[in-house]
C-alpha cells in the first residue's frame, strides 16, 4: 500500500513539475496562447474528443484573442497568415520532417504517410511518384470513365423509382472505385448494388479511429490478432475498417506471393513490390498499410470536394447553365467524353472546379511540419529549429484579403484573377505543399473534371427539396471536414439528357 501511495505522489509531482516547466521554461513559453494549452495536451483532448472535432474552432478563437500566431498546444504553434505557409510546407533543398503525433494517427505506422524522417519519407514517396504523375493519370481516363458511366446508371435508377439520389455517398463510392481499381488492380466494386453506404461507414469509421489515435497509437494490422466476433460486438467502428484492411492484405499477398513478378507500372502494389527496391521495403505491412492510406486519402477528401461543387452548381442555376453550354460546345454528343486535356482547359469549368476545391478545404484538421535544422522567423517571433508548426488550409482559404466574400461560391474570381494575371491557384492548399505533398493531386483533379463534366452535360438534375447549405458547410474536424448536416447532398433525378 505504501509503494502505491510513493508511486501516486511521484506520478502528482512529476506533472506538477512537467506543467511548471511547460509554462515558464520550455523553449515556447514566451508565445502567446491559453496557459492550459501550454500545461498539456489534455486541453486539445477535450475540444477533439469530448467536444468532438471542435478544436478547429476554439484555435479560431485562439487567433482571434492572441493574434497570428499561438501556442496550442505544449509542444507546437498554429499561425494563421497565409504569408507564412510557404515557410512551414517547404519545399526542396529544406529537410522536413513530420510530427509523430499526426503521423501516427493512421494507425498505418509503415506507410509513406507515417514516415516521420524526412529522408525515409523522400524515398517511400519517389516508389510512388511516377505511378501518380499527371502522364499517368491521363493514361487511366478509361478507368476513371468507366466509374463515370456506374454512377450516371445509379442516377439512371434513381430517377426510375422516384427516390432521391445521395451524391454525397455516390461520390465516396466512385472515388473508391476509381483508388482502389488503379492501385490494387481490383475495384471495391462500391458503385454496384448497394455498397457504397458500406463504404460510407468504413471511410467514417477511418475518420472516427483517426481522431482518437492521435491520443492512443495503434496499428490496425495489430487489431487482427484480436477475434473477429469480439470486435464487431464491441468495436462496430473498428471492425469495418478491419474488414477493408483485410481485403487490401489478401491484394497485397496476391503481389507479393505472385510467381511472376506484375510490371511496376501495372498497379500500385506492383510498384512498391518491384524486386529493384530494397528488400525491408517489400514487406505485406509496407504494402498493408500503403494501400490502406492511399484508399483513405483518395476516398473521403475528393468525394467531400465533389459533394460541395455539386451543391453549389446545383444550387446556382444561371452558372450552371453558363457551364453546360461551355461543356457542351466541346461534347455535343452526351455520349462521348472529350479527354481530359480538352476539359481542364475550358476556363468556366476549371473555375468551378477551383472554387468548389477552396469550399471544401480539403481537411479541417493541421498537419505540423518540423523543420529538425532550421530556425523559422514570424515576424519579431523567433521559432526555435524542431518546433511543430502549421497552418490549418481553412485560415487559407477563408482568407478575405486573397479571397473577398470567402464564404461566397464564386467561380468567376478566378477568371477575373487571370484575366488580370494573377496565380490565384498557387493559394489553394487543401492537397498541401512542399516536400509533404498529397500525391493524388493529378488523380483527385482527373476525377473532379470529368465527373462534373459528364454530371451537368448529361444529367437532368435538382437539388432535393430538403438539402441545405448546412451538408456541405464544415461543422466538426474527424481528420476531414464533417459538415454540420451529415444527411449528404441528394438531388431529385429527371433522367438523362439525349442531345
Amino acid at each position: 500500500m505504501l509503494a502505491y501511495y510513493i508511486l501516486c505522489v511521484a506520478f502528482i509531482l512529476y506533472r506538477l513539475s512537467k506543467a511548471i516547466y511547460n509554462l515558464y521554461f520550455h523553449p515556447l513559453a514566451k508565445f502567446p496562447g491559453p496557459k492550459l494549452a501550454a500545461v498539456s495536451h489534455v486541453y486539445e483532448f477535450y475540444w477533439s474528443i469530448v467536444r468532438d472535432g471542435e478544436f478547429i474552432w476554439e484555435i479560431e478563437r485562439m487567433h482571434k484573442k492572441y493574434g497570428p500566431i499561438v501556442r496550442i498546444t505544449p509542444r507546437e504553434l498554429h499561425i494563421a497568415d497565409p504569408t507564412f505557409y510557404n515557410e512551414i510546407y517547404a519545399g526542396n533543398p529544406h529537410r522536413i520532417e513530420g510530427d509523430y503525433r499526426f503521423t501516427r494517427s493512421t494507425g498505418v505506422t509503415k506507410s509513406m504517410f507515417a514516415a516521420v524522417d524526412h529522408d525515409l519519407h523522400q524515398a517511400r514517396r519517389s516508389n510512388l511518384t511516377k505511378f501518380f504523375s499527371k502522364r499517368s493519370i491521363s493514361d487511366i481516363q478509361p478507368i476513371i470513365q468507366d466509374k463515370v458511366e456506374r454512377f450516371i446508371k445509379r442516377l439512371e435508377d434513381s430517377s426510375k423509382d422516384g427516390s432521391p439520389a445521395n451524391l454525397s455517398t455516390l461520390s465516396a463510392a466512385f472515388t473508391a472505385d476509381t483508388i482502389s481499381h488503379y492501385s490494387y488492380g481490383v475495384s471495391l466494386g462500391c458503385l454496384d448494388g448497394e455498397s457504397e453506404n458500406i463504404l460510407t461507414d468504413a471511410t467514417q469509421a477511418v475518420l472516427a479511429l483517426s481522431h482518437w489515435l492521435r491520443f492512443m497509437p495503434i496499428r490496425f494490422t495489430n487489431a487482427k490478432k484480436i477475434h473477429p466476433r469480439l470486435i464487431e460486438n464491441f468495436f462496430p467502428k473498428a471492425a469495418v475498417v478491419l474488414n477493408t484492411h483485410r481485403t487490401i492484405s489478401r491484394l497485397a499477398l496476391d503481389v507479393l506471393n505472385a510467381k511472376e513478378p506484375k510490371a511496376p507500372h501495372e498497379n500500385m502494389f506492383a510498384a512498391l513490390a518491384d524486386p529493384k527496391l530494397p528488400a525491408e521495403e517489400r514487406t505485406l505491412g509496407h504494402l498493408e498499410d500503403e494501400g490502406f492510406v492511399v484508399l483513405a486519402a483518395g476516398t473521403e477528401t475528393t468525394a467531400y470536394s465533389l459533394s460541395v461543387t455539386l451543391f453549389y452548381l446545383l444550387d446556382n442555376p444561371t452558372i450552371f447553365s453558363k457551364l453546360y453550354d461551355e461543356i457542351k460546345a466541346v461534347m455535343p454528343d452526351p455520349s462521348e467524353c472529350p479527354p481530359l486535356s480538352v476539359l481542364e482547359n475550358l476556363p468556366l469549368l476549371r473555375a468551378v472546379i477551383n472554387e468548389g476545391l477552396r469550399l471544401s478545404m480539403g481537411t479541417l484538421t493541421r498537419h505540423p511540419r518540423i523543420s529538425p535544422d532550421r530556425v523559422l522567423q514570424y515576424k519579431d517571433w523567433t521559432i526555435p529549429a524542431g518546433t511543430p508548426c502549421s497552418t490549418v488550409t481553412y485560415f487559407v482559404h477563408t482568407d478575405p484579403e486573397k479571397f473577398p466574400n470567402p464564404w461566397t461560391f464564386d467561380p468567376y474570381r478566378w477568371i477575373r484573377a487571370a484575366e488580370q494575371g494573377q496565380h490565384l491557384e498557387s493559394n489553394l492548399a487543401l492537397f498541401l505543399k512542399g516536400t509533404r505533398s498529397c500525391l493524388g493531386i493529378n488523380l483527385a483533379n482527373a476525377e473532379m473534371f470529368m465527373l462534373v463534366a459528364n454530371l451537368v452535360r448529361r444529367v437532368d438534375m435538382k437539388l432535393y427539396e430538403s438539402t441545405t447549405i448546412d451538408c456541405v458547410l464544415p461543422g466538426k474536424d474527424h481528420s476531414v471536414v464533417i459538415p454540420k448536416d451529415t444527411s449528404g447532398v441528394r438531388a431529385t433525378i429527371f433522367g438523362l439528357k439525349t442531345s
